[in-house]
């Protein structure tokens, strides 16, 4: 059997928080776990049983039902559904993002349409959790991001394509030095060799441009000459030229020329981004 929604219910009426009770009782999806009277106490029965559900009244000596929302932290916030005889206060509380509106005298039929609401919300919700687990798990093996993937799931595509992760580069010593891709801001070729720029130090590789483009992910590194790639993260800002060239500018006094051929396409890309 699935355990069932923990609840705290809040009303300064005494036989309204009553009557409440008992019908959430004959409810076999929600048992009732505390009762409070004003808003203050709301708060800190929902800090200290972290509820699946609060059933709030609107009107509430100290701290109303809006104000009570509006002081749950994020980490305790259970699903709302307010309880009033007024229903001009609905608008604001669905703005709270709440579940449910009920109108008293609640009764057995409402509020159990109700608990399917609340049943179904927290469904969409665990698929969803389940859903980002696994994405998030697939983008750590992948080297992909969660976003990309989110798109890709949404679409019929292939699974994107992924450059590795790091390059394995020899340093002036001769040793091997392991370069986190994502540290790469720019590539430029000098000769038979390519210099890799980073934050920190630039180094000098020797293989082909064609050979270390293919790599990188082509959707982070684009080639913006047909000497340069350039990682499109790193963009501060773009600046045309009248030749029909383009400037970018990457920040720390580091600018890279975009040549015609190039140029449109890069411009593109960074107004998709809003870079």
């Amino acid at each position: 059997m699935t355990k069932p929604l923990t609840a705290i219910i809040v009303d300064d009426e005494p036989l309204a928080l009553e009557g409440l009770k008992l019908r959430l009782e004959k409810i076999p999806e929600i048992k009732v776990i505390a009762e409070a009277s004003d808003g203050d106490q709301a708060i800190q029965l929902c800090h200290e049983y972290s509820p699946d559900i609060l059933f709030l009244d609107l009107r509430l000596p100290g701290l109303n039902g809006i104000e009570v929302v509006q002081s749950l932290q994020a980490d305790v916030m259970p699903m709302i559904v307010f309880v009033s005889a007024y229903g001009e206060y609905a608008l604001d509380a669905f703005e709270l993002n709440a579940i449910d509106y009920v109108l008293k005298p609640a009764n057995l039929g409402r509020l159990q349409k109700t608990v399917e609401r609340i049943i179904e919300r927290r469904n969409t919700q665990s698929i969803d959790t389940e859903k980002f687990k696994l994405l998030k798990a697939l983008g750590e093996t992948s080297g992909i991001s969660v976003s990309e993937l989110e798109n890709w799931l949404e679409s019929d595509r292939p699974l994107p394509k992924t450059g590795c992760q790091e390059l394995v580069i020899k340093n002036n010593d001769n040793e091997k030095v392991f370069l986190p891709v994502k540290d790469i801001r720019w590539i430029d070729a000098a000769g038979d060799y390519m210099c890799v720029h980073t934050n920190e130090e630039t180094h000098v590789v020797r293989i082909t441009m064609k050979k270390l483009e293919s790599q990188l992910d082509e959707q982070v590194f684009k080639r913006i000459h047909k000497s340069t790639l350039v990682n499109i993260n790193c963009i501060k800002s773009i600046r045309s030229m009248r030749n029909s060239e383009s400037i970018l500018d990457l920040g720390d006094n580091v600018q890279l020329k975009v040549s015609r051929n190039y140029s449109s396409a890069i411009q593109a890309l960074i107004e998709s981004k809003s870079i």
